[in-house]
């Protein structure tokens, strides 16, 4: 069976609270993520349709995150992955997934006042589901943004599609196209 988890990195809504023992380091941004991607383990066409519709899948995802000063995110979710879309022989199963993954981010200013959001190289391992125990990464994305008065800040896709990788410790590769939202709040103090 081939569950693949698809977390992308699509923070909805911002968790500003900060839960632990006392000596532990406060994040300094706090998210809750959600989302959803397409897969396609023969990658898309210039149209951005998978190559072989019949053995692509959908997965959505909720995770909660926190990055420390230096941009380094840690994550924690869970995944649910539908059945290929084509007929006879499914190539993907049903499942749901959990999972932890760690990466790097970086928020530059560009020039009409909005924010960009690059998430690095994403490395983690399925704790649950028909994938536990194996680790995998996916390639970084772009996001667009902008930041309010309050210090939330709003990600989101901008301009064309990124089509990212997705691979497993046990050989898997497929090519991915995620709908990224993203919202990070400060701690409260």
């Amino acid at each position: 069976m081939r569950s693949v988890f698809c977390a992308s990195i699509l923070i909805t809504f911002g968790l500003a609270a900060s839960a632990g023992a006392a000596n532990a380091a406060e994040p300094v941004l706090a998210y809750s993520s959600a989302g959803a991607c397409l897969a396609s383990p023969e990658g898309f066409t210039r149209k951005l349709e998978p190559v072989n519709s019949g053995i692509a899948w959908r997965t959505t995802f909720r995770a909660v995150s926190s990055a420390d000063a230096n941009g380094n995110v840690t994550e924690v979710g869970q995944s649910v992955d539908s059945a290929s879309f084509g007929v006879g022989p499914r190539m993907h199963t049903p499942a749901v997934s959990a999972y932890t993954d760690e990466f790097a981010s970086v928020t530059k200013p560009n020039a009409d006042g909005s924010l960009t959001l690059h998430v690095g190289t994403v490395s983690g391992t399925f704790t649950a589901g028909p994938d536990a125990g194996l680790t995998f990464t996916i390639s970084g994305i772009d996001l667009k943004g902008w930041a309010g008065k309050s210090g939330v800040r709003l990600f989101g896709n901008g301009g064309s599609p990124t089509i990212q990788t997705f691979a497993l410790s046990n050989g898997t590769r497929f090519q991915r196209i995620c709908a990224v939202l993203t919202i990070s709040a400060s701690p409260l103090r």
